[in-house]
């Protein structure tokens, strides 16, 4: 499935293909960006978190977390610059 995430440092918009994957023996999701780089992700403690020793900062996952539940794109989180 393809998501909608954007990246909280920068508020830029990513399209990100999402597939259901079982990762040495976990089930979770597979991130893949447009220029074929991933990651996997899985739910643990109603959180997602990265499953395969890739760093993947906390506030896009929880972005990544928002999309694959389907909310509005409005809804996910952006850093506010320092003034």
């Amino acid at each position: 499935m393809q998501i909608e995430v954007r990246e909280p440092g920068t508020g830029i918009l990513l399209r990100l293909e999402a597939k259901s994957e079982n990762y040495q023996g976990k089930h979770g999701m597979r991130i893949r960006y447009p220029n074929g780089a991933n990651f996997f992700i899985m739910a643990d403690s109603g959180a997602w978190r990265s499953a395969d020793h890739h760093h993947v900062a906390p506030r896009f996952l929880i972005n990544i977390g928002l999309a694959l539940e389907g909310r509005a794109v409005s809804e996910q989180l952006v850093d506010q610059p320092n003034t």
